[in-house]
Parts: C-alpha cells; structure tokens; sequence
C-alpha cells in the first residue's frame, strides 16, 4: 500500500523513500540527514537554493545569503523564527549555515549537491541537535525538500497539501527513541 502523496507529488517516490533518518550519529550526537534524488543538475538546484526570488517560491518567510558571513533567518511566523550566519559557500556543491532556534543550542545545516548522471543528490543534515526537537525538524526539513522538488519541476509548492501530522508520525516511529 502506498502511503499518500501530497498534491504537485504524483511523480515523487513514496514518502517512505522521501524520508530522511535521525537519530545518533558516530560521535554521540543527534543528527537529520535527507538524500534526495533531484532530476535537475546541480547548478538549477544551486539556484533554486541561492536566488532570493526563487527562495520565496519554496521556502516562503526565508532568507539564506549566500556569501560566507550572509544572514540566514527561517521565518515561520507563529511558530517561531530561526536565524543563523552563513559560514560555507561552495558555489554548486555546499552551502552550510548555523541554526538558531530560541531556547535551543545552536546547529548546523549543511545542503551538498553532487551530479548523479544528469541530476542531483542533495544531501541535507542538521546536527547537532537535541533530541526533543529532532522530530519536528525532520517534518519541517521534509516538507521544504518536497516544497523544492515541486519548484524545480516547474510547479506551485504553494499547491502542496503537506500532512504535517502524518510525517510528525513518521518520524516519530521512524526515530531511534521511540
């Protein structure tokens, strides 16, 4: 049985194969890690990732400035808002910055792109991170990813109708403290 596909996703693996992992890492600490397969090569990907126009397509209320020392804020209005500095900038290849979140120590995101025959795999991990909030930043972390997919193959991620309860639940049964 297929789990559901948010809307603009029919094309898209299983939410199953979407899914990222977290969980502890070789050195102790709590880690989210997503590969996604993009058909798109690196450098569309680098600029759905880098261009502020095409930011606000997929990733509405955020800013990441690409340069080392850029501001990065991820506005979720009500929700809350993080920010962070832009401390990696490998033009098509990785883009990392920190994360802060309010009464959370501060983390790291990291998005690589590699080709993988004419498309991409991103790889996106977020660590360390505490195990409290670990499940609701792989929901977030997965939303945005299948926000971007969507962007890159011409749709309207605004059109997503993301479960957010059904992946808090994946994630929750899928994670190493059950």
């Amino acid at each position: 049985m297929n789990s559901p596909q948010p809307t603009g996703m029919d094309d898209a693996p299983d939410l199953r194969d979407r899914r990222g992992t977290l969980g502890v890492d070789g050195s102790g600490e709590w880690q989210i890690r997503f590969e996604r397969h993009l058909s798109h090569a690196p450098e569309r990907a680098w600029q759905a990732l880098t261009d502020p126009a095409q930011q606000a397509s997929w990733l509405p209320g955020v800013t990441i400035e690409p340069i080392v020392g850029g501001a990065v804020v991820f506005d979720f209005g009500e929700e809350g808002t993080a920010t962070g500095e832009v401390r990696v900038v490998e033009a098509e290849r990785c883009l990392e910055h920190t994360w802060l979140w309010p009464g959370e120590p501060e983390s790291v995101v990291r998005w690589e792109l590699s080709a993988e025959g004419t498309g991409t795999l991103l790889t996106l991990s977020h660590r360390p991170v505490r195990r409290d909030p670990a499940v609701d930043y792989s929901t977030g972390w997965h939303a945005m990813l299948d926000a971007l997919h969507v962007h890159l193959d011409g749709g309207d991620p605004a059109e997503l109708e993301v479960d957010f309860e059904r992946l808090s639940e994946l994630y929750r049964a899928g994670s190493e403290f059950r």
